[in-house]
């Protein structure tokens, strides 16, 4: 790299670190939010092949204002599928951590995971009508993501055995992807069964 490489590198850097939220930010990429969406469904892609499975290729980001889908991609039949992100992180916990209360995680349980886990799949269903570029014969695929302290692999399987979420209306597939696990050396992820 080049002096003027190595400056204009370092802004970046600095530039993700300052709008860096400092809480449950392992997919956070500060500087650019469609960068980090997919990046999300780039490590659930990566995990899915760690297991041998191909959910879809040639993923794209969409970027704005060409959203909803955050991105798109092609399934293994070569049909389009509309992808969107979403986070599963308690608010509060962030303002926590600004504040210098760096400690102070959120506090998860049955009811809570499954009421905010509904809540995120509710609202990207809505959305379904705000799709540009439809038809997307492959699906609309939500792909939610964790780095909650508290929300590891191990809770989050706890918690999913005792999830009750009825079927959404538009959605055909949502995964839940948690920040990486080093004993499984990828990020896990579940597809959540619905109900009804």
């Amino acid at each position: 790299m080049t002096t003027e490489e190595d400056k204009e590198l370092l802004e970046i850097i600095r530039e993700a670190r300052n709008k860096a939220r400092g809480y449950a930010d392992f997919f956070g990429w500060g500087a650019d939010r469609d960068i980090e969406e997919w990046g999300v469904v780039t490590s659930l892609v990566e995990s899915l092949k760690a297991d041998g499975v191909t959910l879809f290729t040639s993923l794209e980001r969409r970027g704005r204002p060409n959203d909803p889908p955050d991105c798109e991609a092609l399934d293994t039949d070569g049909n389009r599928v509309a992808i969107e992100v979403t986070e599963l992180v308690d608010g509060k916990a962030i303002q926590a951590y600004k504040a210098g209360k760096i400690y102070e995680w959120a506090d998860w349980d049955q009811d809570k995971f499954t009421s905010s886990l509904e809540a995120l799949i509710s609202r990207k269903d809505s959305r379904f009508n705000e799709l540009k570029g439809a038809p997307y014969e492959g699906g609309y695929v939500i792909v939610i993501f964790t780095d909650e302290p508290i929300l590891n692999r191990i809770a989050v399987e706890s918690f999913l055995r005792g999830c009750n979420i009825k079927k959404p209306k538009n959605i055909t597939r949502t995964f839940l992807l948690v920040s990486y696990d080093p004993s499984i050396k990828k990020c896990p992820y579940y597809e959540l069964q619905f109900h009804g």
